[in-house]
């Protein structure tokens, strides 16, 4: 028993000891939109690349920018400001964005997206994403039900979108993540190269759009 309490005690110590050192500063890039590589290069100290993909997941998840559920439900969002230090041991404050556990159902109206009527898919997510906030925007995301399809739109995207979407630790089933404005590129571009076929849910409008492969892809 009392090695058991030593070993949750170090193990204890040493979160402490990582968060103060860089979980802050890891976070307050994610804000910013960084990747993980990203993210490594602007580190102060070394850090394994799991340990910040572990933390880097957890703020996106916390935040509300990835669901592992459907956005069924509009979470009231509230600011408010942290207290964080970083290496040296300097306080600063930064505003995030708190979770209320009250909740209201959303009454979807289901309709299919079209190209030939709603036009540009980028420019459509973009005008949805202004109408609703991204905060109540979502798209679904397969990336991590098969490895050969996810490779396949990979090798479609940039470098940086690559990066981003390989920090995620996409689990195997359909997840969500909010329409920031990289996410709206990277799905506009797997479109137009047939490689997106999905849900977008956006809460303030009460929309539940289906996006389907276009059928004309010159």
């Amino acid at each position: 028993m009392r090695e058991e309490n030593n070993n949750y005690l170090k193990k204890a110590l040493s979160d402490f000891a990582y968060d103060m050192a860089c979980g802050a500063q890891i976070r307050h890039l994610a804000d910013l939109g960084y990747t993980i590589n990203q993210i490594l290069e602007a580190l102060d100290i070394s850090v394994p690349y799991e340990r910040v993909q572990k933390t880097l997941n957890e703020h996106l998840q916390k935040t509300g920018v990835l669901l592992i559920r459907k956005p069924d439900h509009i979470i009231p969002a509230k600011k408010a400001f942290v207290k964080e230090y970083d290496s040296y041991g300097r306080a600063s404050f930064r505003q995030i964005v708190v979770q209320e556990t009250k909740t209201s159902a959303v009454h979807w109206q289901e309709h299919a997206y079209k190209q030939e009527y709603d036009g540009n898919l980028l420019h459509f997510l973009e005008y949805k994403t202004k109408e609703n906030g991204v905060e109540a925007s979502y798209i679904s995301c397969d990336f991590g039900l098969d490895r050969k399809k996810t490779e396949e739109c990979f090798r479609v995207l940039g470098q940086r979108q690559q990066e981003y979407l390989r920090g995620i630790l996409w689990e195997k089933k359909r997840m969500y993540h909010s329409l920031t404005p990289r996410m709206r590129e990277i799905i506009a571009r797997l479109y137009v190269h047939g490689l997106y076929d999905g849900e977008g849910y956006f809460q303030t409008t009460g929309e539940h759009i289906l996006f389907g492969t276009p059928i004309n892809l010159s």
